[in-house]
């Protein structure tokens, strides 16, 4: 195995920009730079911002491009190519964040410089990017390029990884199962006195808080899981003391911001908007809901185990794999609202299920998820391994 000294993170979109996917470049680009690995992003430049950059002990460099999205997909394309091509004695292998049209451009360079380049698969099942990839031309284009070159392709979790080994045509390709990380010395639990302090930092009571970190878009079901919150409030002569959270922006925030302003739920709802510091409303929490439909491997939920959070999440992606359930947090099918229920009242009735469940979920996310096992892996990866 050859060690590798110096990587290229190319992604189209980079900090301060932070979706999914940028975070985890943005995270890994921090663990790889303090073992001492020389880190390049490689990325698009928007208006504003600076064309290179030191962050963090790694470089960013920034892509002029222009026009509209096509035209602006196809620059940063190919000025990676170009980027990658002439710059092939400058490091030694190429991590391409989500397989979107600068992964052709990588994939391509490589095969003419030798360099390694692996491939991160974003989405779950059904909105993964191979999926949406199949519903247009250029896109079946991309998926024939990557059937004929076999680009080594990190899955983010089983359910998508199995899919894809059972397609024809797809079976042959470099997949590799691999998994987003957390880092666990930022993203910490606190002690129970502590944790009441935080909730009143948020202007909270000590009431069981439930929260929600993500972008509010249907796939994500906030607005479903709101109308079981409702029915369940409403089944009791006695309202339980349970709050919910939710925080993050998106197209379906309208209709959540209606749906709170129901006087059933009058005091129960709180939509605190996009977030940039996340580590208070995580430590403030008790248990953290993911009712999606689909998912990779949610970020939010990985920082959330890492703060001691009890997790319950829709039995799909990568939560099939980081949650025990029972142990370390509660799974449901996302169409079934008596399982969704049934989780719920578990937390109700006993409140110190969250906190031993978080302890586990804590744990988890230590032995499995840690950004710096990750990292290791990552490293072994790009030389070979």
């Amino acid at each position: 195995m050859t060690p590798v000294k110096r990587v290229v993170m190319l992604t189209q979109t980079f900090y301060p920009y932070l979706g999914g996917s940028e975070k985890q470049a943005l995270e890994l680009s921090r663990a790889l730079a303090g073992r001492g690995v020389e880190v390049t992003v490689l990325t698009r430049r928007p208006g504003g911002l600076p064309g290179e950059e030191e962050l963090d002990g790694f470089r960013v460099l920034r892509l002029g491009v222009f026009g509209p999205r096509s035209v602006d997909s196809a620059v940063f394309m190919l000025k990676s190519f170009f980027w990658l091509l002439y710059n092939r004695d400058s490091y030694d292998a190429v991590h391409v964040h989500l397989a979107s049209s600068p992964a052709v451009a990588a994939v391509l360079a490589s095969r003419l410089t030798g360099k390694k380049t692996v491939v991160k698969l974003g989405g779950g099942r059904g909105v993964d990017e191979i999926t949406l990839s199949m519903r247009t031309a250029l896109g079946r284009l991309k998926l024939a390029f990557f059937r004929a070159f076999r680009p080594e392709l990190l899955v983010m979790n089983r359910e998508v990884y199995d899919w894809l080994k059972a397609m024809p045509g797809y079976s042959g390709l470099g997949l590799r199962l691999f998994r987003n990380g957390v880092d666990t010395g930022h993203y910490t639990p606190l002690l129970y006195n502590e944790k009441i302090n935080a909730k009143a930092a948020l202007g909270l009571d000590n009431s069981q808080l439930f929260l929600f970190v993500g972008r509010l878009s249907p796939e994500k079901r906030v607005r479903e899981f709101l109308e079981v919150w409702a029915e369940l409030l409403s089944e009791g002569t006695q309202r339980p003391r349970a709050r919910l959270l939710i925080v993050g922006d998106g197209p379906e925030r309208p209709a959540l911001e209606m749906a709170a302003a129901d006087p059933g739920l009058s005091g129960s709802v709180t939509l605190a908007g996009r977030k940039e510091d996340l580590l208070p409303y995580y430590r403030a929490a008790d248990v953290f809901i993911l009712p999606s439909i689909s998912e990779g491997l949610s970020n939010s939920m990985l920082e959330a185990m890492s703060c001691g959070v009890a997790v319950l999440a829709s039995r799909v992606g990568g939560a099939r794999e980081a949650v025990e359930p029972g142990v370390s947090g509660c799974l449901f099918d996302p169409l079934n609202r008596a399982e969704l229920k049934q989780c719920l009242r578990a937390h109700l009735a006993d409140r110190g299920l969250a906190a031993r469940m978080g302890e586990r979920a804590r744990r988890t996310a230590v032995e499995r998820y840690s950004m710096a096992r990750v990292a290791d892996e990552l490293m072994a990866i790009y030389g070979g391994g």
